[in-house]
């Protein structure tokens, strides 16, 4: 999906991220990466085994309740999260707004949740290969920029954020990226954006995963 739904969507979702749910893990652990869940994202969970989620158009606190996402005043108050201009999970924020409609359509949250879903499997795939050359981080779903990425150091001390993000204000569409900390003697065709390398998700074809996979290995080898 693409379009209007889908960047209003996306939209309302990282205000979701930002204000209410990586502060409501933020205020139990001081940590404030998420992760995919198949269907959307969340906390990992808690030492209780509890977790809050977003599936759908709905804020989940498992187990056992969930609500409309209606306003970030609504969702915080079920989660119990005091509001924050300043949740303390970057700088890059979207309109802190409470009280403003949130605009979540359920088939576009869903396929923000599966391009997640898409991104876990390819990092988990390719993992040992970039873990042969490089010392990789764990998998997060990062609120401020709403993507979900590693960061690969080489044996060489270089640097590069490997993801999936929704889609941005640079690239409107869902896609995968390769994003050197240092871009100094780069070129050719592959590195094709202001930060490195990306790929679109209508870009990748049938065989999504596999096609994915060649592009994070292509720009590793070219580092």
């Amino acid at each position: 999906m693409t379009g209007p739904e889908l960047e209003a969507t996306r939209e309302s979702l990282r205000s979701v991220a930002c204000y209410v749910v990586a502060p409501a893990r933020k205020q139990r652990t001081g940590r404030i990466g998420l992760r995919p869940t198949g269907d959307g994202f969340g906390t990992p969970p808690f030492d209780d085994g509890s977790r809050i989620l977003v599936r759908g158009d709905r804020l989940v606190a498992e187990p056992g309740r969930e609500t409309v996402l209606t306003t970030l005043r609504d969702a915080a108050d079920f989660v119990d999260v005091v509001l924050s201009a300043d949740p303390g999970v970057g700088d890059d924020l979207p309109p802190f707004d409470p009280d403003a409609p949130l605009a979540v359509d359920v088939d576009a949250s869903l396929a923000i949740g599966r391009w997640y879903a898409l991104g876990a499997a390819v990092l988990d795939d390719v993992r040992p290969e970039m873990e042969a050359r490089a010392t990789v981080s764990d998998a997060q779903l990062w609120p401020e920029h709403f993507d979900l990425a590693v960061v690969a150091t080489l044996a060489s001390g270089a640097s590069v954020n490997i993801g999936f993000s929704p889609g941005d204000r640079l690239v409107p569409d869902p896609y995968a990226y390769v994003g050197p900390h240092d871009l100094d003697g780069l070129s050719g065709d592959y590195w094709n954006a202001p930060f490195g390398a990306v790929v679109r998700r209508s870009e990748l074809g049938a065989d999504a995963a596999r096609a994915a996979r060649q592009f994070i290995l292509r720009g590793i080898d070219q580092l």
